[in-house]
């Protein structure tokens, strides 16, 4: 049974898989780089969400789980499409402040130089053009506003497959070469929510 906490008309979820991968991250990780990760993901959340407040709109529910961290908005929705834009580039725009905050704190040096490569990372990826990720979300909201006959889905659809054909052959060069299985599974991921017309995040 996940935590709930209701923050004004938002229902925060904390699912019991997130908080057993936190408590094993925070036990094995001596590094320190999955807190981080989860940091400047927590960070991108944060930028959806300040922006859907500043718009006028409160999500319904934020939900943490093994999956990540994931934004329910409210059906239908208020925002007009260059608004609807705005949101999803909020997240990344969020990674990349934090990105040059760090570097500028830490002079290209130390532990505050790993945390804004990081947030950099989060932000970047976040701005791939497949559908489930912001990047994939603005290009559909651009393509709805030039297209008005559901042409949008379908473009959307085949430029996300176009890029999950050559992650996928990267992600099994890297299994196969150093036994890094992580953007092989990335990369099914993706493709199965893809599939399903699913999105992450917000």
């Amino acid at each position: 049974m996940p935590m709930k906490l209701n923050i004004g008309k938002t229902s925060l979820r904390i699912n019991v898989s997130f908080a057993a991968v936190v408590t094993l991250m925070l036990i094995l990780d001596e590094s320190g780089m999955c807190a981080v990760g989860l940091f400047c993901c927590i960070i991108h959340e944060t930028g959806h969400i300040i922006c859907l407040a500043a718009l006028g709109e409160r999500p319904a529910s934020v939900e943490l789980s093994f999956y990540g961290i994931k934004l329910e908005r409210k059906e239908p929705s208020i925002l007009t499409a260059s608004e609807e834009l705005a949101v999803y580039a909020a997240g990344p725009a969020m990674n990349f402040i934090l990105s040059a905050l760090l570097f500028l704190i830490s002079r290209g040096h130390g532990g505050m130089k790993t945390a804004a490569v990081t947030s950099l990372c989060v932000g970047a990826f976040n701005l791939i053009p497949c559908r489930p990720l912001d990047g994939g979300n603005i290009l559909f909201q651009v393509f709805s506003m030039l297209f008005k006959d559901g042409r949008a889905e379908r473009i959307c659809k085949d430029i996300s497959y176009a890029i999950l054909v050559p992650m996928a052959f990267a992600g099994l060069f890297m299994l196969f070469g150093s036994g890094n299985i992580t953007l092989a599974a990335v990369t099914v991921y993706l493709a199965v929510c893809v599939a399903e017309r699913k999105r992450i995040s917000v």
